[in-house]
Parts: structure tokens; C-alpha cells; sequence
């Protein structure tokens, strides 16, 4: 029982890195980049990705160990919902991901990031996109516990 709790626990606390680091990234975000801020979001991205794995990992581990069972999780349409929005977020992260990337020549020389109005626009755009499909994970993953979706 008190497993479960730590895992659910660390579960949480993982999707708040996740927010975390995309809110970081998003408001260091700007059409001219420092290369500290851009070595920042190419940090925060870091730990963005390795909490995306944490949480998937963790989750699976209640739906296996720690609570209601396969059965019931992969029959309830707000689990089934919630974990396609988790892949269309991965899936859309990818595009900033490799972006950031990409900086590591510039970084290694030094140098700062010019990304231009409408890429930095683009990106935070995206970013707010992420923000909100997690919210919408967020909010299936609470109608799931309440018992909708079965």
C-alpha cells in the first residue's frame, strides 16, 4: 500500500517537471537566444524528455502493480484517450527536440541562438499546444479515477 502511494507520488511529481521544464523553455524562448538560455532549454528539454520515459514508466507501473488492474484501464475510453494524447504530445515534441539539437555546434562555440520572430512564434505555439493536450491528460486521467470512461 505504501508502494502504490510513492509510486502515484512520483508520478505526479514527474508531470510537474514535465510543466515545469516546457513553461522554462517556452519563456526563454525568443527570437534571439543568450547561450546560457539557449543551453538552458536545451537542459530543461533534456529533463522534459527523461520525465516523458519516468512517467510513462511509472504509470505502466500502477496499471500493472499498484492499482484497479489491466482489465479496467484498458477498457476505460478516458485511459484510452489519455495515453494517445501522451503519444501526440511525444509525437510533437519532437520537432522542438531536434531543434534544440541542433544549437550544439553554435553552443560548443559559444555562441548565442538567433531563431528570427517567426520560428520563436512557431515554437511557442507548439509548446502551448503541449501545455494544453497535458492538461487534457491531466483532465482524463481525473475523470478516470472517478469512475467515467468504463
Amino acid at each position: 500500500m505504501l508502494t502504490g502511494s510513492l509510486v502515484a507520488f512520483a508520478h505526479f511529481l514527474v508531470i510537474l517537471a514535465m510543466i515545469a521544464a516546457l513553461v522554462l523553455q517556452m519563456v526563454l524562448i525568443s527570437p534571439s537566444i543568450s547561450f546560457e538560455n539557449a543551453a538552458r532549454i536545451q537542459r530543461a528539454d533534456r529533463a522534459y524528455g527523461i520525465a516523458a520515459v519516468l512517467l510513462l514508466g511509472l504509470g505502466f507501473l500502477r496499471v500493472l502493480y499498484f492499482e484497479k488492474g489491466v482489465d479496467y484501464y484498458f477498457s476505460n475510453d478516458f485511459f484510452l484517450l489519455k495515453l494517445g494524447l501522451f503519444i501526440l504530445v511525444g509525437l510533437i515534441s519532437i520537432y522542438p527536440t531536434l531543434l534544440f539539437i541542433g544549437w550544439g555546434k553554435k553552443l560548443k562555440q559559444g555562441s548565442a541562438v538567433e531563431l528570427g520572430e517567426a520560428l520563436a512564434k512557431r515554437l511557442k505555439k507548439i509548446i502551448h499546444f503541449e501545455l494544453s493536450l497535458i492538461a487534457g491528460i491531466m483532465l482524463c486521467a481525473s475523470l478516470m479515477a472517478k469512475g467515467f470512461g468504463s
